[in-house]
């Protein structure tokens, strides 16, 4: 990879001097943008001696020495032997713009397929095809097609699959006084993907922030332990998301999983920071070039009196605690004032301080107070006729050296918002190196995304206990004797894991049923065993409160009926008789194998309005009982598992141990493609939970 972005010469294949050449843009970006290294071109069709003075060769075997990076903007059918040339002269790096790939079709995957067969066999690494490739402002280094001059020099490094989004996140940023370090589209990415430039940026001097646009993650597993190892502020905005309940499944997890909720988790889980719109890349560049935000007690400043109200709305909205700086800091704002008639507070209404001297004093009173975590300024910077007025001197004090040193003294952020017309805060954001944002909401959201990035950072790498009572050995000898869907026989692998199951039999007729009711003991539930009715309830396979034997005999003979009445064909191989368990709060965990990221558990209200209320929440597997528990507190449920309206609480202790529990098995056994237990009985405080029925998944 440093090869890649740092090479000593360069082979331009394809490029030639006609008017209508893409090839020969690319080199005269790289001239723009004072690239030193040698430059070389090859055209076998082409009759130059030189283009822009670089000289030109018929074949790459006629080239004088071997270019550490050749770059082939051609027909994507001529692309396959230009790899066997390049690999024949010794070539090991190559950037392959050209579309014409697997994005076109049939054809276009042989080509694919052949072009990645020959570069693995010459052990050619390459960037592209179907994309801009790489630029870097280090060293000049551009070879995106598109005439570009080079951006400022700063260390924001992007990883893209789209050219086009990654060129216009360049222009958006020079507005913002946010400079590049190094550029990477990927395109259909057959070789290097986002992982590797994701580990190299992340080892990269001159890279302090990541941003990646993707539309799809390919090796997410590989994805997230590489982002678990980098100590920079990785930022994804993730386009093309899917739902899973696209695809048939037999279990309620797969029905609830989708696969943008998987992605969320698993982007949390290593530590990386999710965006939903194109303008948050910017604004969280911004915050991450202030001082970290170490708690959670935040001042707002503002001389609006609207504009304070406004930001106290969000502040609360993103779930910040405002910031008590005591009663001796209030009393010292008195002598700013010109009035006396606002009483100062937080949020801090500055509008009676007409003095913008000041103002600095106030910020470097606000950030060295022990009480105070970070803060936020919005103001403006209006278009106002000349003059010398109080107004005038109060909206148009330059006040950055001041606010930077007390950013800087104090170790603090504050986040500044400036309105005004576009060209005069263009040109104060060009000048000053104090970030400035463009409105409350960004700002706000921003510092919250950064105080969160830095307060889970190290929780990423987090190493989980197996639990107690978790048989490891036993349950992977289970599953490995057994393949297919697996119904209630299932609960026999959840007991091995240490989740509490009741006493069960099989009873194969009326008579037995009887018996077995008996020696169980009154009250039971009886339940069919069929492997065509997995979801028992819908085939009338459920029957609860049987007090005595002919209570029993009826009720088998209910369940085979109502069988028969849902399916005709289905296979019925008994009836489970089992103890019934008092009341309790009725749960729901289970298990999924994503295809990208591995297992994931899902967790929330169960019993039969599961889908109706869609109460649930999922994390990538094994996971810790701090997490779950954090999980738990944020869903609809909770209120009903603490106990409400003269409720008993619930044992939430044993639900979230049996949450643990089914992650393990989930992260020890990968024949375990889904698993659910519905419901999960969690019983009063206490008392523990019990599973009361299971599905499995099984695929070896």
């Amino acid at each position: 990879m440093e090869k890649l972005y740092y090479p000593q010469s360069i082979v331009i294949i394809g490029l030639s001097s006609k008017d209508n050449n893409i090839p020969r843009l690319i080199l005269e970006n790289l001239l723009r943008w004072g690239f030193m290294g040698r430059i070389m071109g090859v055209n076998p069709s082409g009759k130059d001696r030189h283009v822009n003075g670089i000289k030109m060769y018929k074949t790459v075997s006629d080239l004088p020495i071997v270019p550490d990076l050749a770059v082939a903007l051609i027909p994507a059918k001529y692309i396959p032997a230009v790899i066997d040339e390049c690999g024949e002269k010794g070539i090991r790096r190559m950037a392959i713009p050209s579309g014409g790939f697997n994005e076109f079709g049939s054809d276009g995957v042989k080509l694919a397929d052949l072009a990645v067969e020959k570069a693995r066999a010459w052990g050619i690494k390459f960037v592209g095809p179907n994309g801009v490739t790489i630029a870097n402002t280090a060293n000049g280094l551009c070879l995106p097609f598109v005439p570009s001059f080079r951006p400022m020099k700063g260390s924001l490094s992007i990883i893209t699959q789209s050219g086009g989004v990654g060129l216009m996140l360049w222009n958006y940023m020079s507005d913002e006084d946010i400079g590049l370090a190094k550029f990477a589209s990927i395109g259909n990415k057959l070789d290097l993907d986002e992982v590797d430039f994701l580990e190299y940026f992340g080892r990269d001097p001159e890279t302090q922030i990541i941003c990646l646009y993707l539309e799809s993650i390919s090796r997410g597993s590989d994805f997230l332990q590489a982002a678990r190892a980098i100590d920079k502020p990785i930022i994804v905005l993730k386009a093309n998301t899917t739902s899973a309940g696209r695809r048939a499944a037999m279990s309620h997890t797969a029905a609830l999983s989708n696969d943008d909720r998987v992605l969320d988790e698993a982007l949390r889980d290593a530590g990386v920071i999710r965006i939903h719109n194109f303008s948050d890349f910017i604004s969280v560049a911004k915050v991450f070039k202030l001082p970290p935000m170490r708690g959670n007690n935040i001042m707002v400043m503002s001389p609006a009196g609207g504009l304070t109200v406004m930001m106290a709305d969000l502040c609360e909205k993103h779930g910040f605690d405002f910031a008590d700086p005591g009663e001796q800091f209030f009393n010292s704002l008195k002598e700013y004032g010109n009035a006396g008639v606002i009483n100062f507070s937080n949020p801090l209404d500055m509008g009676d301080i007409y003095n913008p001297r000041m103002y600095a004093e106030i910020f470097y009173s606000v950030l060295h107070n022990d009480n105070v975590d970070g803060a936020v300024y919005v103001s403006q910077w209006p278009q106002m006729p000349r003059g010398d007025d109080v107004f005038t001197r109060m909206f148009k004090t330059d006040l950055s050296n001041e606010t930077i040193g007390s950013i800087q003294s104090s170790g603090k952020p504050l986040c500044v918002t400036l309105f005004g017309p576009a060209k005069t805060t263009s040109r104060i954001k060009q000048n000053i190196s104090l970030p400035i944002f463009n409105n409350p909401e960004e700002m706000i959201a921003a510092l919250k995304i950064q105080m969160e990035f830095y307060r889970n950072r190290d929780r990423k790498n987090q190493n989980h206990l197996m639990p107690e009572g978790f048989d490891a050995k036993a349950i992977a000898d289970w599953i490995s004797s057994r393949s297919g869907d697996i119904g209630e026989d299932a609960l026999d692998a959840i007991r091995l894991s240490g989740i509490p199951v009741p006493v069960s039999s099989v009873a194969r007729d009326q008579f037995e049923a009887q018996r077995l009711a008996v020696e169980t003991g009154f009250p039971v539930v009886m339940k069919v065993i069929s492997p065509d009715a997995l979801h028992k309830s819908e085939a009338g396979g459920v029957i609860t409160g049987i007090l005595n034997p002919d209570d029993a005999a009826e009720s088998f003979a209910k369940i085979q009926a109502g069988l028969r009445a849902y399916n005709a064909d289905a296979v019925f191989e008994g009836v489970r008789v089992m103890k019934e368990i008092k009341p309790g709060l009725d749960m729901f965990v289970g298990g999924v194998r994503d295809g990208s990221f591995g297992p994931v558990v899902f967790f929330g209200l169960g019993g039969i309005y599961i889908e109706l209320f869609d109460d649930t929440a999922c994390v990538l597997c094994p996971v810790s009982h701090e997490m779950i528990r954090e999980k738990i507190m944020k869903l609809k449920s909770w209120k009903l598992l603490k106990g409400m309206r003269g409720a008993a609480a619930s044992d939430v202790e044993s639900f979230i141990d049996a949450v643990v529990n089914v992650s393990w098995i989930m992260a020890e056994c990968a024949g375990v493609k889904e698993l659910d237990i519905n419901p999960l009985r969690v019983l009063a405080d206490g008392e523990g939970c019990v599973a009361l029925d299971a599905r499995m998944r099984l695929e070896h």
